[in-house]
Protein backbone atom coordinates (compact mmCIF):
# COMPACT_ATOMS: atom_id res chain seq x y z
CA UNK A 1 0.00 0.00 0.00
CA UNK A 2 2.79 2.58 1.26
CA UNK A 3 4.88 1.69 -2.16
CA UNK A 4 1.43 2.55 -4.51
CA UNK A 5 1.01 5.71 -2.52
CA UNK A 6 4.89 6.83 -3.14
CA UNK A 7 4.60 6.14 -6.51
CA UNK A 8 1.00 8.09 -6.60
CA UNK A 9 2.83 10.96 -5.28
CA UNK A 10 6.06 10.72 -7.38
CA UNK A 11 3.61 11.06 -10.33
CA UNK A 12 1.81 13.83 -8.58
CA UNK A 13 5.36 15.84 -8.67
CA UNK A 14 6.48 15.01 -12.09
CA UNK A 15 2.76 15.93 -13.25
CA UNK A 16 3.15 19.12 -11.88
CA UNK A 17 6.54 19.73 -13.57
CA UNK A 18 5.21 18.23 -16.89
CA UNK A 19 2.45 20.65 -16.46
CA UNK A 20 4.01 23.77 -15.77
CA UNK A 21 5.76 23.06 -19.42
CA UNK A 22 2.73 21.83 -21.42
CA UNK A 23 1.96 24.55 -23.73
CA UNK A 24 -1.19 26.08 -23.59
CA UNK A 25 -1.45 25.47 -19.78
CA UNK A 26 1.06 28.21 -19.22
CA UNK A 27 -0.08 32.07 -20.91
CA UNK A 28 2.08 34.44 -22.46
CA UNK A 29 3.53 35.85 -19.24
CA UNK A 30 4.18 33.02 -18.10
CA UNK A 31 1.45 32.30 -15.72
CA UNK A 32 0.17 29.02 -14.96
CA UNK A 33 -3.15 28.69 -16.16
CA UNK A 34 -3.46 32.06 -15.94
CA UNK A 35 -2.90 32.32 -12.16
CA UNK A 36 0.46 32.70 -11.04
CA UNK A 37 3.67 32.18 -12.23
CA UNK A 38 5.56 28.90 -11.38
CA UNK A 39 9.86 30.09 -10.21
CA UNK A 40 12.27 27.84 -11.84
CA UNK A 41 13.02 26.94 -8.42
CA UNK A 42 9.62 25.65 -7.51
CA UNK A 43 9.74 23.55 -10.61
CA UNK A 44 13.24 21.79 -9.86
CA UNK A 45 12.07 21.17 -6.15
CA UNK A 46 9.29 19.50 -7.61
CA UNK A 47 11.49 17.94 -9.76
CA UNK A 48 13.58 16.53 -7.01
CA UNK A 49 11.14 15.94 -4.70
CA UNK A 50 9.06 13.58 -7.72
CA UNK A 51 12.17 11.88 -8.48
CA UNK A 52 13.04 11.16 -4.99
CA UNK A 53 9.98 9.04 -4.45
CA UNK A 54 10.31 7.30 -7.64
CA UNK A 55 13.97 6.28 -6.28
CA UNK A 56 12.47 5.50 -2.71
CA UNK A 57 9.68 3.81 -3.85
CA UNK A 58 11.73 1.45 -6.56
CA UNK A 59 15.05 0.92 -4.52
CA UNK A 60 14.37 1.84 -0.70
CA UNK A 61 10.87 0.92 0.09
CA UNK A 62 11.64 0.98 3.69
CA UNK A 63 12.29 4.55 3.45
CA UNK A 64 8.80 5.66 2.32
CA UNK A 65 7.36 6.20 5.58
CA UNK A 66 10.15 8.89 6.17
CA UNK A 67 9.90 10.47 3.11
CA UNK A 68 5.74 11.06 3.79
CA UNK A 69 7.41 12.58 6.72
CA UNK A 70 9.37 14.86 5.27
CA UNK A 71 7.34 15.89 2.44
CA UNK A 72 4.33 16.29 4.94
CA UNK A 73 6.51 18.38 6.79
CA UNK A 74 8.21 20.97 3.78
CA UNK A 75 5.51 21.30 1.83
CA UNK A 76 3.17 22.29 4.87
CA UNK A 77 5.88 24.74 6.37
CA UNK A 78 6.27 26.17 2.51
CA UNK A 79 2.77 26.25 2.65
CA UNK A 80 2.66 27.91 5.98
CA UNK A 81 5.44 30.51 4.85
CA UNK A 82 3.69 31.50 1.55
CA UNK A 83 0.48 32.17 3.04
CA UNK A 84 1.83 34.60 5.97
CA UNK A 85 4.61 35.80 4.47
CA UNK A 86 4.30 35.77 0.64
CA UNK A 87 7.75 33.56 -0.05
CA UNK A 88 8.50 30.24 -0.08
CA UNK A 89 10.45 28.11 2.01
CA UNK A 90 11.18 25.68 -0.28
CA UNK A 91 12.43 27.99 -3.16
CA UNK A 92 14.41 30.34 -0.81
CA UNK A 93 12.76 33.15 -1.92
CA UNK A 94 12.12 33.82 2.35
CA UNK A 95 15.97 33.73 2.64
CA UNK A 96 16.72 35.90 -0.39
CA UNK A 97 13.97 38.36 0.02
CA UNK A 98 13.14 38.54 4.08
CA UNK A 99 9.71 37.62 5.10
CA UNK A 100 6.50 39.66 3.14
CA UNK A 101 2.84 40.59 4.79
CA UNK A 102 0.71 37.65 4.72
CA UNK A 103 -1.72 37.01 1.55
CA UNK A 104 -4.89 35.25 1.91
CA UNK A 105 -6.07 36.38 -1.58
CA UNK A 106 -7.89 33.39 -3.42
CA UNK A 107 -4.70 33.57 -5.91
CA UNK A 108 -2.27 33.03 -3.35
CA UNK A 109 -4.92 29.77 -1.83
CA UNK A 110 -5.14 28.83 -5.16
CA UNK A 111 -0.86 28.38 -5.16
CA UNK A 112 -0.82 27.00 -1.87
CA UNK A 113 -3.77 24.21 -1.24
CA UNK A 114 -2.15 21.73 -3.32
CA UNK A 115 1.05 21.90 -0.84
CA UNK A 116 -1.85 21.85 2.07
CA UNK A 117 -3.72 18.96 0.54
CA UNK A 118 -0.66 17.40 -0.29
CA UNK A 119 1.40 17.35 2.20
CA UNK A 120 -1.69 16.74 4.87
CA UNK A 121 -2.13 13.78 3.23
CA UNK A 122 0.89 12.41 3.75
CA UNK A 123 0.85 12.73 7.32
CA UNK A 124 -2.67 11.73 7.53
CA UNK A 125 -1.29 8.47 5.74
CA UNK A 126 1.22 8.29 8.59
CA UNK A 127 -0.97 9.05 11.34
CA UNK A 128 -3.81 6.70 10.20
CA UNK A 129 -1.02 3.64 10.44
CA UNK A 130 -1.01 3.05 6.85
CA UNK A 131 2.41 2.25 6.67
CA UNK A 132 3.47 -1.75 7.19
Amino acid sequence: MMKRLAWWYTAGFLGIFVICHTPGLTDADGRLLGLFRIDPIDDIVHLLSGLAGAWIAWQAPRSIATYFVVIGVLYNLDALVGMTMSRGLLDLSLFRLGAGSPDFTLTNWALNAPHIVLASLAIAVLALGVWP
